[in-house]
């Protein structure tokens, strides 16, 4: 294996756009991947869970010229639909003017990504190849293969390794400090008929320490995705036991009504875990940098963990564009980006707890949720819902995490000096009671 400028370490979605965005500026770039080529495997499907696209990810694809192509394999998703255990349902708007988040499977995705960059002058793509170590000196990468092991010698690595990064490992050997840990969340892969749920819409089923979630597909079918605790009591995988069948069918019994197959899926199908990690540095002199989940793998449940890697390759490249200085690009992108991933990793979490928990007192929850929309209404300036500005902007993720905080305390306050009475007040007399509290939440802030 020759020497290359630039060496990617993955092949995964961020990886591969990694490779098209620094090779037209930087020339050669090679990516490593562990796995062997999909696309060559008859038959192989590997993870199908479908992946969520927002304007963060859109604006990386677009500048790669693959907006149009990916787009075509999508589906628009308007909001999410809350199935609660007391057989009513809420849906809740993506945003207030019906834009759509955009659902793609992943693996459809995946092969679309390796032909685009197959097809970029100065790429190269190398499967088969596990990296077994990162010398930050050389730089170098220490690989073996089909041929061997090799060392190849390069200008510059990138880690697009994932949550078990053996690029992040080198950081870490060298004073780094990392936190790896599964989530007590594990997740099965179901497949929903259609049919019989609003197919521009994700669905989901919360159950306290849970949820059943549905994705649409564009064959009009879903991706359905079982999560439960791995420990503990109903609702999870060890309380279900050798009858899993049963505690899904208790639990949510309008899609276990749905699926004609559950019993076989659920005995069938692997039950996969969920790693997050972090790590507080990114960088190493002008030598290696972290992207994507190899320095902030996150919850699944916001739907912005690719989009926040690809903003990573965005932010990357503006940066080594804007220098000769490789060590200072590097430096100033690890800087902006570090708070950026700490905050829309919090947001992940809590968007979890939001989707599993039914509220406990469901009319202070219909209170504070109402006020919340009276506020965006009269207010449109000045609060936007939360989702809404991550899917539909490039906003700061940790300006965005601090206003809703603030956005929170806000409603609480108003809601324990006025009580649930102020949500129907007139327009007026609603108005009287926030311009002095609103004055600190913008959206411009």
């Amino acid at each position: 294996m020759n020497d290359s400028g630039i060496v990617i370490i993955g092949g995964g979605p961020v990886g591969l756009v990694a490779a098209m965005y620094l090779a037209p500026r930087f020339g050669s770039v090679t990516v490593l991947e562990k796995r062997p080529d999909p696309r060559s495997r008859l038959g192989a499907v590997g993870r199908s869970i479908t992946v969520m696209l927002s304007t963060r990810g859109w604006r990386a694809l677009a500048e790669v010229g693959l907006e149009g192509p990916v787009r075509s394999i999508c589906v628009p998703i308007h909001g999410r639909c809350a199935h609660l255990t007391d057989g009513s349902s809420h849906v809740t708007p993506y945003s207030r003017d019906r834009r759509p988040i955009w659902s793609v499977e992943r693996a459809r995705l995946h092969r679309l990504l390796l032909d685009a960059a197959e097809a970029t002058p100065g790429v190269r793509l190398c499967f088969d190849q596990q990296v077994r170590e990162v010398d930050l000196d050389e730089p170098a990468v220490v690989v073996d293969g089909p041929a061997g092991r090799q060392t190849l010698t390069c200008r510059l690595v990138l880690g697009c390794d994932g949550a078990h990064s053996t690029a992040r490992a080198a950081l870490v050997a060298r004073g780094a400090r990392e936190e790896v840990r599964t989530l007590e969340m594990a997740y099965q892969e179901i497949d929903v008929p259609g049919g019989w749920l609003d197919p521009f819409t994700m669905h989901y089923w919360p159950t306290g320490d849970g949820f059943f979630g549905a994705f649409p597909l564009p064959s009009g079918h879903f991706a359905g995705s079982l999560f439960l605790r791995l420990d503990g009591p109903p609702p999870s995988y060890a309380a279900g036991g050798g009858d899993l069948f049963g505690m899904f069918t208790t639990h949510f019994p309008e899609p276990a009504a749905a699926i004609g197959d559950l019993a076989g899926q659920l005995a069938t199908k692997s039950v996969s875990t969920i790693t997050i990690a972090s790590c507080d540095r990114w960088v190493w002199q002008d030598k290696l940098a972290l992207l994507g989940d190899a320095c902030h793998a996150m919850a699944p449940f916001m739907g912005h963990g690719m989009n926040c890697g690809f903003e990573d390759v965005r932010t990357l490249a503006e940066c080594l564009d804007g220098t000769d200085d490789t060590e200072s690009a590097l430096a100033v992108y690890e800087k902006s980006r570090v708070e950026e991933a700490k905050a829309i990793s919090a947001l992940s979490q809590q968007h979890y707890h939001t989707m599993s928990t039914p509220p406990q007192d469901k009319a202070a929850a219909l209170a504070k949720e109402a006020l919340r929309e009276r506020l965006f209404e009269l207010f449109p300036d000045r609060f936007v819902p939360l989702y809404e500005q991550c899917a539909f902007t490039e906003e700061s993720y940790a300006t965005l995490l601090n206003n809703d905080l603030v956005l929170e305390s806000l409603v609480e306050e108003l809601l324990g000096i006025h009580g649930p009475e102020l949500v129907s007040a007139p327009a007026s007399t609603l108005r009287a009671c926030v311009p002095g509290a609103a004055d600190s939440i913008t959206k411009e802030s």
